[in-house]
């Protein structure tokens, strides 16, 4: 292309060259442009594709139970959450003055949760003291389960002069254990 360049300019002098050059210059110009024209345009179209797919993921199906929140009267930090290992854990506790009882809501899109039994749960204080759980009350539900968990014991002589209760839920989801912790207002 060096010595095509060399004959133009020899030949036709400096603005013959000038003029190939502007030429080509815009005809690379459009060509870029186009490309980058059907490039957002691909790119559009995938997006209103996956958009268009993904809102009826998006709605509940109505074979799928839907998890009720907790009440709105208890404050947040009564509610503790767990993700993880495909499972979420929502625990709420109602204080003190409930005793050692906390609502329990399992979460799942790809776990069979009927076979769990939080029975093995344990709660503990910060004087080192533990209570074991009674059996969960929580009705099969497959993928979402709710239910109370109730702990036996001494219960007042466990939460006087505490200042935290921790609870330990074992074996639901892919983790060993899920540790939930709540201040004790005395």
């Amino acid at each position: 292309m060096h010595s095509a360049l060399a004959d133009l300019e020899s030949r036709d002098g400096p603005s013959a060259l000038s003029h190939f050059v502007l030429s080509w210059k815009r005809q690379r110009d459009a060509s870029m442009n186009a490309r980058s024209a059907r490039a957002a345009l691909v790119v559009l179209i995938g997006l209103l594709i996956g958009a268009c797919s993904t809102s009826d993921l998006a709605e509940p199906s109505p074979s799928i139970t839907q998890i009720p929140s907790p009440p709105a009267e208890r404050p947040a930090e009564l509610t503790q959450t767990s993700d993880g290992g495909e499972v979420t854990v929502v625990v709420t506790w109602a204080g003190p003055a409930a005793g050692l009882v906390f609502d329990v809501v399992l979460d799942t899109h790809s776990v069979d949760l009927d076979a769990v039994d939080l029975a093995d749960a344990v709660v503990w204080n910060d004087r080192g003291e533990t209570l074991g759980a009674r059996p969960w009350a929580a009705p099969a539900g497959g993928h979402h389960r709710q239910g109370t968990l109730v702990f036996e014991g001494d219960v007042p002589a466990f939460l006087g002069e505490a200042r935290w209760v921790e609870l330990q839920i074992k074996g639901v989801g892919d983790l060993p254990e899920r540790t939930l912790r709540w201040d004790v207002d005395t």
